[in-house]
């Protein structure tokens, strides 16, 4: 599938930019998007709010570094929106 960041996620992720793990872990699941070919072969994605174009994924560092990170699904394009720790915030912000 194809992906693109939105301009939140990438603000988001200066705020994070000095966690190593975070960015590796991140990495990753970027990666792993990429060569899937449905919604259906990504790991740990849970959909947000009964809609059927937002989801969620949580990358868990250790029991106090929960993230989240929003996604949205548009035909056969992602689009990376969010990364949040905050899980109030993330919510709030995402769909």
């Amino acid at each position: 599938m194809e992906y693109e960041y939105t301009k939140k996620f990438k603000k988001d992720l200066l705020r994070y930019k000095t966690n190593e793990e975070l960015i590796h872990i991140l990495g990753k699941k970027i990666q792993h998007i990429a060569k899937t070919t449905s919604t259906k072969d990504i790991h740990e994605l849970v959909t947000i709010r009964k809609t059927k174009a937002h989801y969620r994924i949580k990358i868990k560092i250790s029991e106090s570094e929960i993230y989240r990170i929003g996604i949205a699904v548009l035909k056969n394009k992602v689009w990376v929106a969010c990364i949040d720790k905050d899980k109030k915030r993330f919510y709030k912000r995402f769909p």
